[in-house]
C-alpha cells in the first residue's frame, strides 16, 4: 500500500523531498519495507505481510529547491494491530414474557473505523424493523415490547468493516417469548437509549450527527422532536428509523443548541434533552498569495484563519519558525520591507487549535527584471469634455521603473484587416494613421512577410496609393502577412493584416472526414488562476486554426453535483483573447471547457478542468411574482415564482413568507418558512387586504429586504342585488337602464361589474356586462313593439350574486321589416301578377303596403301617383314593395322581371345590368332590332297582306278575356289594341307595330298604394263590370281576402 503522497508544485529546478514524522526526521529510503517514488516524495509499503503498527503517526513532507522549501499539510496514518473479531464464541439465550422490553446485544469489536452493522437471520435475511423493533447506533437490537412472533433462535449481528474488507459474524442469539400468566398490561414510555433525561454532544462543523431516542412501552410510543431554543429546521435535519433518529448532515455552528425528544403513548410520556455544541477545526478566511517581487519592494502576506476555538496562527520560512525581528507580524499579516534577492523563499502560514491544523505555502520570488509595461495595449477610455480621467499604466521591473507618457505620437488608427478572399478577386488593404500636426508627411512602407513591397517591383501585382495597397487579382502566392509601416523623423508605427485564400475547389474524393480539417484544433493547457469567491480566471493555449482564424472562444461549464449533467454556455470572448475572467454564482461546483470557433465551424471541446467550487453566501435576490392567488373564502393564498436553484447561493435554501393585515394589525409581521409555493393562511375573513412579501433565506443568511405588495384573501359570492332598477325609453329599439350603486360590503369581493339580463317575446335571453363604476347603460338592438323582462346583478371574481326583481317594459311601435317574399307571375304578355307574404318582423300594427315599380331604364327616382298602367311586353320592370305602420314605411323587398311573348315571367337578376358583357349584349340586340325595323318599313312601303279576320278576332279576344279576381289595380288604356296580324317577317315578332319604338323608348314609373281600406280580389274569374255601375273605389272591399286584412297580390294588365 502507498503512504503519504507528496507531490508539490514548484518553481525552478526539481526539488529534494524529506519527511518529518511526529516532529522527528524520517527517511523512508532507509526502511527496506518501504519504496520511494523517483519524481516525488511518495513512499509505499512493499511487504504484504508483517506488522505495520510502527508506521502509525503524523507526517509532514518538505520539498526544497534553490528557491526555498515548501511544507505539506499534516498527514495521519492509523493502523490496526489485529483484524477486528468478536471475543470467544458464546451462545446467548434470552427468555422473556410477552409485553416486556428486551435488548439483544451486538458489542462489535473495537476499531478505529466505525463498522456497518446488520441484524440478520441464518438465511442472511434482514430482521424486519419497525417502531417496535429498532437497531441502535451501538449496534444492539431494541424491542420496545415483545410478542410471541418475535421468538426465534437465529438473531445474528453481522459487522462489516468496508475499508478492511472484513465481515465478522457474531454467534446467533436465541430469543424465547412466553405468554404472560396474566393480562398483558400497557406500560408508559421509558428511555432505553440514551438513558437518563439529558445528554451532551460535541461535534465539529461539517460532520454528521445522529441523535437517538429509543424507548420502551406498550403500546409502542410515538416520537416527536423539537428544538427548545428555536425552530427545528426541516432543511437542516431529517428523521429516520421511524422517527427514532434525528439526523444532521454537514452540521454548522447555527445548529448548536438544545433539542428535545418527546415519547408518548396512552399511559404517559417521557422526554430527553440533547445539548449540542458545534466547534470547528481551523479553516481559511484569507490565504496569502504567491507573487514575484523586485528588490526594494514591500511584501505583505495576509493570512487569516478561523475556527472554534480560535486557532493560533504562526509563520515559518522554508519550514523553520520565523524569528527574524526584521519581519513584522501583526494580526496575521507578515510584512517584509525593502526585500532583497536573499528574501526569495517559501513562507508557511499555519493555523492550529485543539481540533487540528492547516498549513499553506506562499512563494516570494525576488528577482531583477528589465522594465515591463503590464497594462494591456489599446485600452479605450470614454470621458466627457471637462471631466477628469485616469489612464492605467502598470509597470514591473527591478528596480522600480520610472514612468512617463508621450502625447501626439504616431499612431495607426485603422490598421489593415485580416482579409479572407476568394482566388481571382481583388483585395484592398488600408492603413489610416495619425501623426503630430507639427511633423512632415510620413513615409508609408508596405511589407509582405517582412519583405518590402514597391509598386515598380511588379506593376501587374501591386498598386500602392499612399496608405492603400491594392492587389487586383489575388492568387495563392499572395497569401501572407502584410505590414504597414508609418515612418516619421521622430518615431514609427506599424500594424499588420493578412490575406487568406478561401473557397478553393478540392478534387472529388470518395471519403470525407467528418471532422473537417478546416475546423480549428481544440484549445489546450486549460488553467484556472486568480480564484475568488465569485470569479475565476481561465486561460488556454490556442490550437491550430487551419488557415481560418479563430473568431471567438466559447466557454462552457458543467455542474458536477447536479444529477442531470450537461454542458451550458457561460461566456464568449473574441478570438484574439487567450484568457477570460468568469463570473460565477455561490455554492456551485463548476468544471470548464473551451471551444474555438472559426468560419468553418467549432472545434472539439478541450479537456475539462478540475472542479472549482464557490463558497456559500446569502441569497442575492428574492423571488419574483409575489401575489395572492386566493380562491376559497376566508383563505389567503400567497404564491410566487420559484427561484432557480442557481440563485440559492447556499445550503438550506428556503422562502421566508411574511404577511400582515393592511388595517388594524400594526407593524408586526407573521412569518413562516416554506420550501416551495404556495402558502395558505386560513380563517382570515373574506376579501381582506394584506401586506405580503417573500424573502429568500439560506444557512448563510437572508437575501435583500423584499418589497411588500397588497394581496387579498379569497372572495365569496355577493349577497345582495342592485336596488332602484329603472328603464327609460329612447326609441323603439333602445332604452337606458339605471340602478343604484351597490353596498360594497355586500359584494364580499372585488366588484368586477354589473350584469343585465333581459328576455323578450318570443323567448330570447340576452345579457350585457359593464364596468364596476357604471350605474347606467344603454341597451340597443331591441325589437320594436315587444315585451321585455329585465334583471340586474353584481358579480366578483367568485361569481354572480342574486338578481334584482324582474322589471318589465314594452318597446313602442316601429317601421316594419321587408315582406318575406315577392313572386312575379305573368298570365299573358301584357299582364303581371305579384304575390307576397307579410314581414316576419311587423314591429307594430301593419296598416298596409306601398308598391312602386319602374319601367325601362332604372333610375333613382320613383313616381308616386295613381295612374293607369300599360304593360309593355318588350320592357322590363323593377318592383318595390313595402309594408307600413303608424310609424311609417319599412324596408322594401325588390324584384325585377319582364313579360315574354308566351306569357312567362323572365326574372332579371339584380346587379348584372352594369356588367360589360350585358351592355355589349344589349347594344347588339338594339342594332339587330333597328335592322329588323328597317326591313319592316321597307316591306310595308311595298304593300302587304292585312287580315281583317285576325283583327276582329284580336279585338273580341281582348274584350272577353276573363279577369283574375285577385288582380289589383286593373288598368286599361281603353284604346284599340294592336292587331296580332302583321305582314310577312313581322308576324311572329310583334316588332313591326306603329307603337313599338315609342313604347320602348318611354320609361314609366308608377306607385300603387294599398291601405287598410283596400282589399285584394279573391282568386277566381269575374266579368268586367259595366262602366256605368262600377264603384268609384278601384277595389271592392266586400270581396277582399288578405293576410291580416291586407292584400298579398296585385295584377297589372295592358
Amino acid at each position: 500500500m502507498a503512504f503519504s503522497p507528496c507531490q508539490l508544485a514548484y518553481y525552478g529546478k526539481l526539488g529534494v523531498f524529506r519527511w518529518v514524522k511526529d516532529g522527528v526526521e524520517f527517511d523512508p529510503s532507509k526502511d527496506p519495507e518501504l519504496s520511494v517514488s523517483r519524481d516525488s516524495g511518495t513512499f509505499s509499503l512493499t511487504a504484504k505481510d508483517g506488522p505495520i503498527h510502527q508506521y502509525q503517526g503524523r507526517y509532514n513532507c518538505y520539498a526544497s529547491n534553490d528557491l526555498g522549501t515548501a511544507v505539506s499539510n499534516e498527514a495521519r496514518i492509523v493502523t490496526e494491530s489485529n483484524a477486528p473479531k468478536f471475543p470467544g464464541k458464546q451462545k446467548v439465550s434470552k427468555k422473556v414474557e410477552e409485553g416486556e422490553s428486551v435488548v439483544l446485544p451486538c458489542n462489535p469489536p473495537n476499531s478505529t473505523v466505525a463498522p456497518v452493522i446488520h441484524w440478520m437471520d441464518k438465511k442472511l435475511r434482514h430482521i424486519q424493523q419497525n417502531d417496535r423493533v429498532i437497531q441502535g447506533r451501538d449496534g444492539n437490537l431494541y424491542f420496545s415490547h415483545v410478542t410471541e412472533a418475535d421468538s426465534r433462535d437465529d438473531y445474528t449481528c453481522n459487522t462489516q468493516f468496508p475499508s478492511a474488507r472484513i465481515i465478522v459474524l457474531k454467534e446467533p442469539i436465541k430469543l424465547t417469548v412466553v405468554p404472560s400468566n396474566s393480562v398483558v398490561r400497557n406500560r408508559r414510555p421509558q428511555m432505553m437509549r440514551p438513558t437518563g433525561s439529558h445528554s451532551s454532544y460535541l461535534v465539529l462543523s461539517g460532520q454528521n450527527l445522529e441523535l437517538e431516542c429509543i424507548v420502551q412501552g406498550l403500546p409502542s410510543p410515538k416520537i416527536q422532536w423539537i428544538r427548545k431554543d428555536g425552530v427545528l429546521s426541516e432543511s437542516r435535519t431529517s428523521k429516520d428509523s421511524y422517527d427514532r433518529v434525528l439526523r444532521f448532515k454537514n452540521i454548522s455552528e447555527s445548529d448548536s443548541g438544545e433539542y428535545q425528544c418527546t415519547s408518548t403513548n396512552l399511559q404517559g410520556m417521557i422526554t430527553h434533552t440533547y445539548s449540542i455544541t458545534v466547534e470547528a477545526a481551523p479553516y481559511w478566511i484569507k490565504k496569502p498569495k504567491s507573487q514575484l517581487y523586485a528588490p526594494g519592494d514591500t511584501v505583505k502576506l495576509d493570512c487569516k484563519a478561523d475556527g472554534i476555538p480560535t486557532p493560533d496562527v504562526t509563520w515559518s520560512i522554508n519550514g523553520n519558525l520565523l524569528t527574524d525581528p526584521k519581519r513584522s507580524l501583526k494580526h496575521g499579516v507578515l510584512t517584509l520591507k525593502n526585500v532583497e534577492l536573499s528574501d526569495t523563499a517559501v513562507y508557511q502560514c499555519k493555523a492550529v487549535n485543539k481540533h487540528g491544523s492547516i498549513l499553506i505555502n506562499a512563494y516570494v520570488y525576488v528577482i531583477e527584471l528589465p522594465p515591463q509595461i503590464l497594462t494591456e495595449d489599446g485600452l479605450m477610455y470614454s470621458v466627457a469634455e471637462g471631466q477628469t480621467t485616469e489612464m492605467a499604466c502598470e509597470t514591473f521591473g527591478s528596480p522600480q521603473p520610472n514612468k512617463f507618457c508621450l502625447s501626439d505620437k504616431t499612431v495607426i488608427v485603422k490598421p489593415p484587416l485580416a482579409l479572407r478572399i476568394q482566388r481571382g478577386k481583388p483585395a484592398t488593404l488600408t492603413c489610416e494613421y495619425q501623426v503630430d500636426s507639427r511633423q512632415y508627411t510620413p513615409q508609408v512602407q508596405w511589407r509582405k512577410n517582412g519583405q518590402k513591397l514597391t509598386e515598380s517591383s511588379d506593376s501587374d501585382k501591386y498598386m500602392i496609393d499612399e496608405s492603400t495597397l491594392i492587389i487586383p487579382e489575388v492568387k495563392e502566392e499572395d497569401e501572407g502577412i502584410y505590414t504597414c509601416e508609418v515612418i516619421t523623423t521622430l518615431d514609427m508605427a506599424e500594424a499588420s493584416g493578412s490575406i487568406t485564400i478561401v473557397g478553393s475547389i478540392l478534387p472529388p474524393v470518395l471519403f470525407v472526414n467528418p471532422h473537417s480539417p478546416d475546423r480549428p484544433d481544440s484549445p489546450t493547457q486549460i488553467q484556472m488562476t486568480e480564484p475568488k469567491d465569485r470569479s475565476v480566471t481561465l486561460s488556454w493555449t490556442p490550437g491550430d486554426h487551419h488557415n481560418s482564424p479563430v473568431l471567438e472562444y466559447l466557454i462552457e461549464f458543467e455542474e458536477t453535483e447536479y444529477e442531470r449533467k450537461e454542458w451550458e454556455e457561460l461566456s464568449r470572448v473574441p478570438g484574439t483573447n487567450q484568457r477570460a475572467t468568469l463570473s460565477l454564482k455561490p455554492f456551485l461546483s463548476y468544471r470548464f471547457r473551451v471551444i474555438a470557433i472559426n468560419d468553418i465551424g467549432k472545434s472539439d471541446p478541450s479537456m475539462y478542468t478540475d472542479v472549482f467550487s464557490t463558497p456559500a453566501a446569502p441569497p442575492d435576490s428574492n423571488p419574483e411574482g409575489v401575489r395572492s392567488d386566493s380562491i376559497d373564502p376566508g383563505n389567503l393564498v400567497i404564491t410566487w415564482k420559484e427561484m432557480d436553484r442557481h440563485s440559492f447561493n447556499g445550503p438550506g435554501f428556503r422562502y421566508k413568507v411574511m404577511w400582515r393585515k393592511v388595517l388594524g394589525s400594526g407593524p408586526s409581521w407573521h412569518t413562516e418558512f416554506m420550501t416551495s409555493p404556495p402558502f395558505t393562511v386560513t380563517d382570515v375573513g373574506n376579501f381582506s387586504a394584506f401586506d405580503i412579501k417573500v424573502q429568500a433565506v439560506n444557512e448563510m443568511g437572508e437575501g435583500p429586504e423584499p418589497k411588500s405588495t397588497i394581496g387579498y384573501s379569497g372572495e365569496d359570492y355577493p349577497i345582495e342585488a342592485p336596488m332602484d332598477v329603472g328603464v327609460a325609453l329612447i326609441n323603439s329599439t333602445t332604452v337606458v337602464v339605471k340602478w343604484a350603486p351597490i353596498n360594497r360590503e355586500t359584494v364580499r369581493g372585488r366588484l368586477q361589474g354589473y350584469k343585465r339580463v333581459w328576455e323578450g317575446k318570443p323567448s330570447n335571453i340576452s345579457f350585457l356586462i359593464t364596468d364596476s363604476n357604471e350605474e347606467r347603460k344603454v341597451l340597443g338592438d331591441l325589437q320594436p313593439y315587444s315585451h321585455y323582462g329585465l334583471s340586474v346583478s353584481v358579480f366578483n371574481n367568485k361569481g354572480e350574486g342574486p338578481q334584482s326583481d324582474p322589471l318589465t317594459f314594452h318597446t313602442p311601435e316601429g317601421v316594419p321589416g321587408p315582406p318575406s317574399s315577392l313572386l312575379l307571375d305573368s298570365p299573358s304578355e301584357t299582364e303581371m301578377t305579384l304575390h307576397w307574404t307579410p314581414p316576419t318582423q311587423p314591429n307594430g300594427v301593419l296598416k298596409g303596403y306601398t308598391l312602386k315599380y319602374q319601367q325601362g331604364a332604372l333610375t333613382n327616382s320613383l313616381i308616386d301617383s295613381h295612374q293607369d298602367l300599360k304593360l309593355d311586353p318588350h320592357s322590363r320592370y323593377r318592383f318595390y314593395l313595402r309594408g307600413y305602420t303608424a310609424k311609417g314605411e319599412g324596408l322594401p323587398i325588390i324584384r325585377e322581371g319582364a313579360t315574354t311573348l308566351d306569357g312567362e315571367v323572365m326574372e332579371i337578376s339584380q346587379g348584372f345590368v352594369t356588367e360589360s358583357w350585358f351592355i355589349g349584349l344589349i347594344s347588339a340586340l338594339v342594332l339587330l332590332l333597328l335592322v329588323l325595323l328597317i326591313l319592316c318599313f321597307i316591306k310595308r312601303s311595298k304593300g302587304g297582306k292585312y287580315s281583317v279576320k285576325e283583327k276582329e278576332e284580336g279585338q273580341i279576344d281582348s274584350e272577353v278575356r276573363p279577369m283574375n279576381n285577385e288582380a289589383f289595380g286593373e288598368y286599361s288604356d281603353n284604346e284599340e289594341k294592336q292587331t296580332a296580324s302583321q305582314p310577312s317577317l313581322c308576324e311572329d315578332s310583334k316588332l313591326c307595330t306603329d307603337d313599338t319604338l315609342d313604347d320602348y323608348a318611354n320609361s314609366m314609373q308608377t306607385e300603387v298604394i294599398m291601405d287598410e281600406s283596400l282589399a285584394s280580389q279573391s282568386s277566381g274569374v269575374r266579368d268586367v263590370p259595366d262602366p256605368g255601375t262600377q264603384e268609384s273605389s278601384p277595389l271592392n272591399p266586400a270581396t277582399a281576402i288578405s293576410h291580416n286584412g291586407l292584400p298579398n297580390s296585385v295584377a297589372f294588365l295592358d
